[in-house]
């Protein structure tokens, strides 16, 4: 199967950009995703966690803006 090179994930006459790429040979092996373990905590209190964005506090990491200024 020949993939779009815009990007999307439909066949290049499906697409309409025109601009088709070969697909990789059977066996090429594209990515390998590592996700390591996250061990179980305590969960925030529903209110807290939809303020912070998160449910656990391990999840819970500073956002810092352009230019290196902390929001909290």
């Amino acid at each position: 199967m020949n993939l779009c090179s815009c990007g999307s994930n439909v066949p290049a006459s499906e697409c309409g950009c025109g601009k088709e790429l070969p697909a990789p040979g059977p066996g090429v092996q594209l990515a390998i995703a590592t996700v390591p373990m996250q061990p179980w905590e305590t969960p925030y209190e529903p209110a807290k966690a939809l303020k912070q964005g998160t449910i656990f506090p391990c999840l819970d990491l500073p956002f810092f803006l352009v230019g290196g200024e902390k929001h909290v």
